[in-house]
C-alpha cells in the first residue's frame, strides 16, 4: 500500500494540481475551446520496477497506443510524454494540467492536458486534449526486488477529445 501511495503522489507531481496559477481557484481550461475530433485510444501505459528509500514500485515511463476514429481508421499515435503524431505527421506536445479523482485502482484518472502542436495538418492548432472514460492503464500490485528493471504494460482504453 505504501508504494502505491508513492506512486500516486509520484503521479499527482507529475500531473499538477487542480488550482488555478497561485494556487487559485480551479478553471476549467475547455470551457472555451471547441471540440474537433474524438477518438478511441487503445493501448498500455509502459512502467518499470524502481526502487527508492520507501521500496519497489512501478514508475511510469511512457503511453503507447494508437488513436482509432469512428470509422475504424487509425488516425494518430500516442508517443512518449504524452505527445501525439497524426497520420499526416502533425504533432502535439502535450502536458497533463488537470485530471479527475481516481474512480478505482485498475484505471487511469481523466485528464485534460494542454497541448502545442507542431506543423501543418489535422492537429494544426490543438490546444487542449481531454482523456475521458479511461479504463485500465495502472498497475494493480506493487513490483518485488526480482522484479527491478523489469518493465510491465498495462494495458488500457480512452477517448481523447481534440480541442482547438
Amino acid at each position: 500500500m505504501r508504494h502505491l501511495l508513492a506512486f500516486s503522489s509520484a503521479l499527482l507531481l507529475l500531473a499538477g494540481c487542480a488550482v488555478g496559477p497561485l494556487g487559485g481557484p480551479h478553471v476549467d481550461p475547455l470551457k472555451d475551446a471547441v471540440a474537433v475530433y474524438s477518438w478511441e485510444a487503445q493501448g498500455q501505459m509502459v512502467f518499470r520496477c524502481a526502487y527508492d528509500e520507501q521500496g519497489f514500485f512501478w514508475e511510469f515511463i511512457r503511453p503507447e497506443g494508437r488513436l482509432i476514429g469512428d470509422n475504424g481508421r487509425q488516425q494518430a499515435v500516442l508517443q512518449k510524454d504524452f505527445a501525439v503524431t497524426a497520420r499526416d505527421g502533425s504533432a502535439v506536445s502535450a502536458r497533463i494540467v488537470d485530471q479527475g479523482p481516481q474512480i478505482s485502482a485498475r484505471d487511469l484518472r481523466e485528464a485534460v492536458f494542454a497541448a502545442e502542436s507542431s506543423g501543418r495538418g489535422i492537429l494544426s492548432g490543438v490546444r487542449w486534449i481531454a482523456r475521458k472514460n479511461p479504463s485500465g492503464g495502472m498497475p494493480l500490485a506493487s513490483c518485488t526486488a526480482s522484479q527491478r528493471g523489469h518493465y510491465l504494460k498495462v494495458p488500457f482504453r480512452a477517448r481523447y477529445v481534440f480541442y482547438r
